[in-house]
């Protein structure tokens, strides 16, 4: 790829660094600066869970409210009003506050030191950068285990970090993540706000105007001559078709497309485009980091932007993944979300 000029630099990153702020998104973020502000007043942090299958946006929420309230630089320290950090994969207490302190640049070795020491550690270095609130991510990797004895450990933990930090927590994760609240109800009490992030869906007329709406709204900014309607009939179908849903794989799709139009200096974004975007997702994106349906791996997924509408189908979130309460020793705690059957694209138009 030859080097791109400053327009095009200019054009692409106000694609990729578009935030759609649809009226559920600006509840959340409302209710994590209510959090924030609230446990300046007295009593018990205010905490909360977040959840949402992979890819609906979490990550994303988290770093736009982290960049609304950036780090502040003082002489002599860091001023941290949003912690914003994330649990490595199955990890356990103790690698995770060495995890949390590493984010917030703690420079001691944690060599020899226990989960309880480090969390002590970790709550006054929070003191001392001033953090207001610490929003968590992946927080499913704490619990991700065939054994119950994790919970116990990872509700001990949460507790005690809430406890000696005395800052509002807000944990992002799956869907199955709520467990660790079921499983304590002292530890639930500090979590009453439970907030979930839907995917999109199209089967009813009411979820397929909220995606057309996001869509719509996503058009008026991308940076394109003319005019594009990626809510329109030729679009919207397909998008979904790929998606299923999942706002991440829409909006990398997207971005890719996007990206394909600026390149060529293309004054309008077509289907073409996101043929070749799709061409391209297929060839780069990691399989293992993209699953959403496991009924239907996305190498098996066909191109549905190319050949007519009547040729492709759909697939929306019929149940979120959960916890399996009756999981036998050596099995599988986690119970996948699951999707509807195919269902022809023709049939959203129909509707019109």
């Amino acid at each position: 790829m030859s080097d791109i000029t400053e327009i095009q630099i200019s054009k692409l990153t106000k694609v990729r660094d578009c935030f759609i702020r649809s009226p559920y998104l600006d509840g959340i973020l409302k209710t994590i600066h209510r959090n924030r502000m609230v446990s300046k007043c007295g009593g018990k942090p205010e905490c909360a869970l977040i959840i949402g299958e992979p890819g609906s946006g979490k990550t994303t929420l988290m770093e736009k409210y982290e960049k609304d309230h950036p780090h502040e630089e003082e002489s002599c320290r860091t001023r941290i009003p949003v912690f914003l950090s994330e649990f490595p994969l199955r990890t356990e207490p103790r690698q995770a506050a060495i995890s949390l302190l590493d984010d917030l640049g703690h420079e001691l070795s944690p060599k020899g030191l226990s989960a309880p020491q480090l969390t002590k550690q970790l709550a006054k270095l929070m003191h001392e950068c001033e953090v207001e609130i610490a929003l968590l991510d992946e927080f499913h990797h704490l619990i991700e285990t065939k054994s119950y004895d994790v919970l116990h450990d990872a509700v001990t933990w949460v507790k005690t970090l809430i406890n000696i930090s005395k800052k509002p927590v807000v944990l992002f994760g799956l869907p199955y993540s709520r467990v660790i609240l079921d499983y304590d109800e002292q530890l639930s009490g500090r979590f009453p706000i439970i907030r979930q992030i839907e995917p999109f869906r199209v089967k009813k007329d009411c979820d397929e105007k909220v995606f057309r709406t996001f869509l719509m709204m996503l058009s008026s900014e991308l940076p394109f001559d003319k005019e594009i309607k990626l809510h329109g009939r030729d679009f919207y179908p397909r998008l979904f078709a790929f998606s299923k849903g999942s706002m991440r794989r829409l909006r990398n799709l997207i971005n890719f497309a996007c990206e394909q139009a600026i390149f060529n200096n293309d004054s309008e974004l077509t289907l073409e485009h996101f043929s070749v975007a799709y061409n391209f997702y297929m060839q780069h994106i990691d399989e293992r980091k993209d699953e959403i349906d496991i009924s239907e791996p996305l190498s098996s997924q066909p191109n549905p932007f190319s050949g007519s509408i009547n040729d492709h189908y759909y697939k929306e979130l019929v149940s979120h993944s959960k916890w399996n309460m009756n999981a036998q020793p050596g099995e599988s705690r986690i119970i996948p979300a699951t999707f509807t059957d195919k269902i022809p694209l023709r049939t959203l138009l129909k509707r019109r």
